[in-house]
């Protein structure tokens, strides 16, 4: 085992910015002085992101993992989808970028699975390109949990102020109250427990809990879910020995003299928890699927296809979506010596 971790990291959606993002993130200084980035997509495509976004680079196919701690200062790719990337146009997300996208998923995850990279860093895809490409799955999210026959999930967003899991993920708003349910607020209270003791190396972690209604529901004149679902939920999970609190209104918990007192809270719907956690900072959180028998972490920004090919786009998310992978890594092998001390 080499002296670093191994990231995997897939290449996204090639119509997006993900190629652009991918290469220029992992020739960090920062990244390569802790890990070895190994991208998972079409030779090709990243070949070219590089030539057109970097200065200086080389690229060099692995076959074998083992190469990866052989090389220095190139960007190392295993090649895994054999489809035609001379028909991709970039801005356009297709069915073959779609394919493209899933593919380097694929394969990525089950090299994670086998314990040959010790975490997979994803770049964007889309949605729209995952249907195309017959693929029903409402994101990445549900993907890798499908690929690695996870059940309990969640979503968690960190960032310098939070950290925030969604009880719900990807529904329209209309349909997350009858979507909410004391056994699924309970899952992701256990699941986010285990991941901030695991991963964040947090033994007893605080979780803030939000309300569904505005004003906690005013006792069932602004809504029920409070005190027929969410309310006992938190009381089970405390039964269980987790330290959760609430319900809390949104516009209070958020608040920096309240969610200070909290190691992560845990919003009803997406909205809920990612408008007050981008307003510190667009871009700049990382996703992390906890729940999964392997690390993934990814940037919280989309495909970006309307400036995709015109060199502009920031990588700092998905650095950041590299770094927090590393720390992961770490703090899940507290023993291990393979980690040195970094400035």
């Amino acid at each position: 085992m080499s002296e670093k971790p191994i990231i995997g990291i897939t290449m996204g959606d090639p119509a997006g910015i993900g190629p652009e993002v991918v290469v220029k993130a992992v020739t960090d200084k920062k990244v390569t002085k802790i890990c070895y980035p190994l991208v998972f997509g079409s030779y090709h495509i990243i070949f070219s992101a590089a030539k057109k976004f970097l200065k200086k680079a080389t690229i060099r196919r692995i076959v074998w993992v083992e190469d990866v701690t052989a090389s220095k200062d190139s960007i190392n790719v295993l090649a895994c989808t054999k489809f035609d990337h001379t028909k991709i146009k970039t801005g356009k997300i297709t069915k073959l970028s779609g394919k493209v996208a899933a593919d380097s998923v694929f394969c990525a995850t089950q090299f994670a699975l086998s314990d040959q990279i010790d975490a997979l860093v994803t770049a964007p895809l889309s949605k729209k390109g995952l249907h195309l490409a017959g693929y029903d799955f409402p994101g990445h999210t549900e993907l890798l949990a499908y690929l690695t026959a996870t059940r309990n999930y969640a979503m968690m967003f960190v960032s310098h102020q939070y950290k925030v899991v969604l009880a719900t993920t990807h529904l329209p708003l209309s349909e997350v109250a009858r979507t909410l349910s004391k056994r699924k607020i309970l899952e992701k209270l256990m699941v986010t427990q285990k991941a901030l003791q695991r991963h964040f190396g947090i033994r007893k972690p605080k979780i803030g809990v939000c309300a569904l209604n505005p004003h906690c529901g005013e006792e069932g004149i602004l809504g029920s879910e409070e005190k027929k679902i969410i309310i006992p939920a938190i009381k089970i999970a405390q039964q269980k020995g987790i330290k959760a609190s609430g319900p809390f209104s949104s516009d209070t918990i958020f608040s920096p003299r309240v969610s200070g007192d909290f190691d992560c809270i845990l919003a009803m719907y997406h909205d809920q928890g990612l408008i007050p956690l981008k307003m510190r900072g667009l871009g700049e959180a990382v996703n992390v699927t906890v729940g999964l028998p392997i690390i993934r972490t990814s940037p919280d920004f989309g495909t970006a296809t309307d400036i995709a090919g015109e060199g502009i786009a920031d990588p700092k998310g998905m650095k950041n979506a590299i770094l927090l992978a590393v720390e992961m890594v770490k703090k899940a092998n507290p023993k291990s010596l393979l980690f040195k001390p970094t400035v």
